[in-house]
Parts: structure tokens; sequence; C-alpha cells
């Protein structure tokens, strides 16, 4: 381990999709970042697969939507395969997602297939390229809050080592270090189901070609097949049975052949195991995000079935909120009274999304892009019931809409708090500036009727009338509403209720 600045402001624990996430996000805020994960490497193993389209706006957002969809499975591939074998000629296709390439209404940036061992190297490189430091092979052995931040005891191999941050937020897993330090217990039912994952290499591309999948499901109790390239790398899904040795399965190469054989249909089939992951399916959510000064975020606040594609994207929404909270208070412009809403937020989220996971098991394929696109928070519904409806209510993400000269009104100073304006914007420009000293707030003042950012689809899809302005959090969320309001009065009640202060 190599560290020679021992203060970070913040310090995430665990380098997976989110925690790497929440690292691109808190340094495009200004924040200084340090990451730790215990292992040596990113993932070997794809785990979570589905980009949901929420996910890849944020992605959007930080500039990487080309380089995730890069490393994703062709869009003519998602569809789900569904047989007694590979080589069943009676199997099922089953269509889990349209075409990326047809687009939508609801999102400039539909979900992609990006498997988590292909996503971390996009996120770990464009997070060092912001100026986030990430150590592997760092194991934190103890998290305490101190009278003036937070002690971090790091392993890194060559004995143990403190380190000190302003915050700490856990990413690292359900098995969470900070999670257990910070005295926070799961709400839920843990243990659903044990599996076991192998990651090997078969020359199956001419079994599979024209039927080729993202995933593979074989009857009878056999387990998957999970396509990392559909041609000769692969990882075999298998349920483990009560009163099964899990450890001795996992090391049990001949065995592991063998199910791969039989679950492939092609009894001669030639299988090299590169490696192997045991997991447990859990169904849980922490009865809090926060203690102090440490936080949680992804599957360390909550763990979510895999049915429905919400597990890793949830906690990517986590970061987002989180990211733009911890950097207010961090850089004086929120009082410390806004964290507390994090957990009011998301576990609310975490709480409805394991529930429809938990009801889709068995049933679900794909990822529900319009559940995620249409999470709220009070006083907007916490999921939505039936079909996403845009709406720039407050609580609501400010639903996308294109703008008059091409793009998304996303991309309207993403990142950034910001006043998007139904008309001219003198009035309000004037009031913001009055505020600016004070509030130690930069919000750019933008024009939906003139200008770059004009938008005619937005003014008709929120129903904005001349003159009404939005406020809008930095993760995209409306904070609030104004028709004809004072400017001044209003912005400054606007600000307050938002920022907690």
């Amino acid at each position: 381990m190599q560290e020679t600045t021992t203060h970070r402001e913040v310090i995430i624990v665990g380098a997976g999709p989110v925690g790497l996430t929440l690292a691109l996000l808190l340094r495009r805020a200004g924040v200084d970042v340090l990451v730790l994960e215990a292992h040596p490497g990113l993932s070997r193993h794809p785990k979570a697969r589905g980009v949901a389209a929420s996910s890849m706006e944020t992605y959007r957002g930080l500039g990487i939507e080309g380089a995730v969809r890069a490393a994703s499975l062709p869009s003519e591939h998602v569809r789900f395969f569904r047989g007694d074998s590979l080589v069943d000629a009676a199997a099922e296709l089953i269509t889990g997602a349209a075409d990326p390439a047809e687009g939508s209404a609801n999102t400039p940036s539909p979900g992609a297939l990006c498997s988590q061992d292909r996503l971390e190297p996009v996120l770990a490189d464009a997070a060092r390229a912001a100026g986030a430091d990430l150590i592997f092979g760092a194991r934190v052995t103890d998290v305490a809050e101190t009278e003036h931040g937070v002690e971090v005891s790091v392993d890194g191999g060559a004995g143990l080592r403190t380190l000190t941050a302003d915050w700490v937020v856990g990413c690292d897993g359900s098995r969470s270090i900070v999670r257990e330090r910070a005295g926070i217990s799961l709400s839920g039912d843990q243990d659903l189901g044990r599996f076991l994952s192998v990651r090997f290499r078969a020359p199956l591309g001419a079994t599979v070609r024209g039927r080729e999948a993202t995933s593979y499901f074989i009857s009878g109790g056999k387990g998957g097949f999970l396509a990392v390239d559909n041609d000769t790398e692969w990882i075999y899904q298998y349920p483990i049975a009560e009163g099964v040795d899990s450890e001795a399965l996992r090391h049990d190469v001949p065995r592991l052949v063998g199910l791969v054989r039989d679950a492939a249909g092609i009894p001669e089939l030639a299988v090299e195991i590169t490696d192997t992951m045991l997991w447990r399916m859990d169904a849980c959510v922490a009865d809090s995000f926060r203690a102090g000064r440490l936080l949680l975020a992804g599957d360390s606040a909550h763990q979510t079935p895999p049915t429905g594609g919400h597990g890793m994207n949830v906690g990517i929404a986590d970061a987002q909120t989180l990211a733009w909270q911890l950097a207010a208070v961090i850089q004086g412009r929120a009082g410390g009274a806004l964290l507390d809403t994090y957990t009011a937020e998301r576990r609310a989220v975490a709480v409805a999304v394991v529930a429809r996971s938990r009801g889709n098991a068995g049933r679900a394929y794909g990822i529900e892009d319009e559940l995620l696109l249409g999470t709220g928070y009070a006083p907007a519904p916490v999921l939505p019931e039936g079909a996403y409806a845009p709406a720039a209510t407050p609580g609501r993400r400010l639903p996308h809409a294109d703008l008059d000269g091409g793009g998304s009104v996303l991309d309207i100073e993403w990142g950034r708090a910001r006043l998007l304006i139904a008309g001219g914007v003198a009035r309000w420009a004037e009031a913001v500036g009055s505020l600016a000293p004070a509030s130690h707030l930069e919000l750019p003042v933008v024009s939906l009727t003139e200008g770059e950012w004009a938008s005619a689809a937005l003014l008709k899809r929120a129903e904005l009338a001349p003159g009404e302005a939005l406020l809008v959090r930095p993760d995209g969320v409306v904070a609030a509403r104004a028709a004809a309001a004072e400017p001044v009065g209003w912005l400054n009640q606007a600000l307050g209720a938002m920022l907690r202060r």
C-alpha cells in the first residue's frame, strides 16, 4: 500500500461500480477522494450486468456513456435463452429489452448490458483521470469516528496503517465493515439462496450462433450461463442445494467441468476453469444509511435479488444523491442536516425496490428502466404505479425532452444546481446575484425559450407557463417549482429547503 497523504475529505471503502461512480462524481464536484479496495484488482466476474437508463444518464453527464456502450454486449444479444441445454433445438428465446439504438421518448441514454468486469475498468480509468486515488490490496480493518473526523485502519500487506478523513462512505458490499462499525443493522431476508459462479473458457460460439443471448437458463436445476463474449468466455451459475459443502465444490475442478458439460449438453466439451466465486441472494435494507460521519451506499446499504436488474442501478442512484450532498456540506453550501435527507430519500427507494424485486423473482427479464426513471422523493411517490409519466414536479427527476438545437434538457448544466426559466432570465439572474455571496452557491440561470438551452419540448412536457421557474438539484431532481413568484423571497425559501440551512 502506497499512500503519502494521510488525510482526505472523503474515503470510499470499496471499488465496485458504486464506489467508483461516487468517486468520479465527487471529483467532478471538487472533493478530495481516496478509494480503498481490499481485493488486489477489479472484478473478474460479471456480477451485475444491466446498466439502466437512469445510470446511463449519469454516465452521459460524466462523459463516459460512449465508453460504457463500447464495453457492452451488442444490443441484438439482449435476450434470454431458456431450454434443456445449449444444444436444445426447441429452446425458447425471450426478448428482454429494446434495441438501445432505437432510443426512447423518456431518456436520451437507453440502458445497456455491460457486465461489472467490463464496467469497472471504464469507471476506474475515468476516476483516476479525474484525480481520484485508488488503492487496491488495502483491506480496511476498522473505522472509528473521532472528535475531528474518522480514523480508518488499513492493512495493505505490510502492517496496519491509520488514515483519517472528514467522511467515510462504505461501498464495501453486503458484509460491509463500515456498516458493522457504524452499528447499523439490516432488516429483511438473508440467505434466500446460495450460488456458485464459475468463469470458464470453452468453444461455444458455434453452438449458440444465431441464438446469442445475454443469459441462458437451463431447466432441471442445472443452473445457467451468462455470456461474456458469446464465443469462448463464459460464466456458469450453479444453485447450491442445502447440505452441499460449497467451499469443497468450488475447488473440485473435475466436478465443475462435469456440471458445465451437462448443462451445455456437450459431453466432450473442452472446458478450462479460470475462476470461481460464491455468492448469496439476500433481500434486505440497512436501518439507516448514515451514522454520524459514516455513510453507506450500494450493497452495503441494500441487497436486492437480481430479478429486475435493480441492485447496481439503485446503488448508482445512491452515489448521485450522496455526491452532491456531501460536496455541498464539505464546501460550506449546505448544513449538516442535508445528509439526514440521504437516508430519508434513498432508504425508502431501496425498501420499495427490494420488495418489487422479490415479487419479480422467477419471472422478470431485463431492466425495468421506467421504474427507475420514475423514482421520486417526497412529496412524490417513491416508485411509480403503472407506466412512467414524465412530470416536472418537486421530488421527481427532471424529465427528458429534446433541446431545440439538439441534445437533451438533462445536459443543461449537468451536475450543478440550476434554475430553469420559461422565459427571460433578467429578474431571476438579478435575484440569484443578490443571494450568491451569502449562499456560497453558483446557480446558473437558464432560459428555456431562447439561446442554446431553449426547449419547446420541455415547456410542453412539463406544462410550464410563461415566467415559471424550476429549481433543479445537482442530481437532476426537481427541488421546487415557482409560478409568478417574487424571485428573491422564493429563492431564499427554495434554496433553504433544498440545502437544509
